[in-house]
């Protein structure tokens, strides 16, 4: 019996990933919240700190995506549109609908609570008077908003409040997808119902909370509009959602601001309601009665029954619609890049910003796509990060040119068990370390064989381990030759 030697199975393992077919998608459907967070006064924000404004917007987008990670990790970016930013995240049980509502309350809250007593500014690099200043003039807040929607993808037969997710590939190698459907438009008509703070959720979301009775008293209908193409003009109620724990106890009605009425179309509204209101009072005051009168008159019901059977289903679908945990295999690819002539090794330091292993020492690193080969992507990834020409180690002796793997590796991250690639790469053009520029890292060095047992700073899994071990295999290819 022929056994194979770990090389072989390595080559085999890459192999493999490079050969996946494009299978057909199958036919399936998935209940999915989508929430957004949009920066508020931003325009006028980058007018005033015309010179550090987008460190500021960049660490805001930052932070929100952390807190979406920790608090629901399997979300998933969907787009940023200007100062907007766009999550999915797919309901497996109906509780998950009231734990994804109150997280996104208490991330728009603590968020803005930063930003409003000034302590958000403090983790930035600036100046302390620069930092002073930002603060002084800062006016920016967050709004947030979410709805929910029945996605179908590869769907032959349309059924009533279906919604479509198409993808689409682009030519770098990435790929996008897009919805398409009512519960989609009626999502982005509500966003312009929003403000400061607030966090504005669809009538369906409404609903559904309302059956339990800790979150009805969060369900406030602020007034009813016609939205563009949603209901065939009837009107809808535009609902804020108020959670009093993620306020420091502040309730609904001590919220506002002192002025908010005389400068805000909304709460004009909301307050003229209570006094003359435009439909039977039962439709502001009691929120169960005008929910539950809205799915009479609209018909509705079956909505609900639909959406509830399919979350049932999803529990036990292993091909989940849009769950990053089923789908998505990220592969990292590490290049050890080493220069042959003075037997050196390129080391780089990861900046202090980086959200992960700030500080520490490591190789760089491309990330596998289904559009490129892996021997294209790291070769081209390694010259945009650190603007060195590279020729990765291939075995020579197939007609698909892979990378020879030095070692295989996992590391942890918010989808689950990444999985990696180390390999070997020699620069094969002059480079000097001064002329590095780049934003991933603070700083690049060349370390030798000998100076391995003496390095003692911050450095990721297994460093010295894989400079042993390249250093070794480095020998052997300047000996063959």
């Amino acid at each position: 019996m022929v056994v194979k030697s770990e090389l072989q199975k390595y080559s085999d393992t890459i192999q493999n990933l490079n050969d996946v077919e494009k299978k057909e998608l199958l036919e399936r459907r998935s209940v999915e919240i989508f929430f957004s967070f949009d920066i508020v006064n931003s325009t006028a924000y980058k007018t005033l700190n015309f010179t550090g404004w987008s460190q500021v917007i960049i660490k805001l987008f930052d932070k929100i995506r952390q807190m979406v990670a920790k608090k629901m990790p399997s979300a998933e970016m969907w787009r940023i549109l200007g100062d907007e930013i766009i999550f999915i995240v797919p309901i497996r049980e109906k509780q998950d609908i009231f734990a994804y509502i109150s997280n996104i309350f208490e991330i728009l809250n603590n968020i803005s609570f930063q930003l409003k007593e000034g302590t958000f500014f403090d983790n930035l690099e600036l100046e302390p008077l620069e930092q002073d200043l930002m603060k002084m003039q800062n006016i920016i807040s967050l709004k947030s908003t979410a709805w929910i929607a029945i996605i179908g993808e590869k769907i032959k037969k349309l059924e009533q409040y279906d919604n479509l997710i198409q993808r689409f590939k682009l030519q770098e190698g990435y790929g996008i997808f897009e919805f398409l459907g009512n519960d989609i438009d009626a999502g982005f008509r509500i966003k312009e119902n929003t403000q400061d703070r607030r966090l504005t959720i669809s009538y369906e979301l409404a609903y559904i909370l309302s059956k339990n009775t800790d979150f009805l008293k969060n369900i406030h209908i602020i007034t009813y509009k016609r939205l563009k193409g949603i209901w065939h003009d009837r009107f809808y109620p535009i609902i804020w959602y108020h959670d009093e724990k993620f306020v420091k106890g502040v309730s609904f009605e001590n919220s506002f601001y002192y002025d908010e009425k005389e400068n805000n179309e909304l709460v004009r509204a909301y307050f003229s309601n209570k006094v003359t209101p435009i439909f039977h009072k039962n439709m502001f005051e009691n929120v169960a009665f005008a929910l539950n009168k809205i799915l009479k008159d609209q018909q509705f019901k079956d909505k609900f029954i639909k959406i509830e059977k399919i979350i049932k289903e999803s529990q036990t679908d292993e091909k989940h619609l849009l769950d990053p945990n089923k789908f998505l295999l990220r592969l990292h690819c590490v290049a050890v890049c080493y220069d042959k002539s003075n037997k050196r090794i390129l080391i780089m330091k990861r900046a202090c910003d980086r959200e992960k292993l700030a500080g520490y020492w490591e190789f760089g690193c491309a990330k596998g796509t289904l559009e490129k080969s892996l021997v294209e992507q790291i070769e081209e990834e390694y010259n945009n990060d650190f603007g060195i020409k590279i020729k990765v180690h291939c075995n020579a002796e197939r007609e698909d040119k892979q990378p020879i793997p030095l070692a295989m590796y996992e590391l942890e991250s918010e989808q689950g068990k990444d999985k990696g690639i180390i390999t070997l790469a020699e620069i094969v053009e002059n480079f000097e370390i001064q002329n590095f520029n780049g934003t991933k890292h603070s700083e690049i060095r060349w370390i030798t064989k000998s100076e391995i047992d003496d390095f003692s700073e911050l450095a990721v899994k297994d460093f010295k381990n894989t400079l042993r071990l390249a250093f070794d295999k480095i020998n052997e290819v300047i000996i063959n030759e």
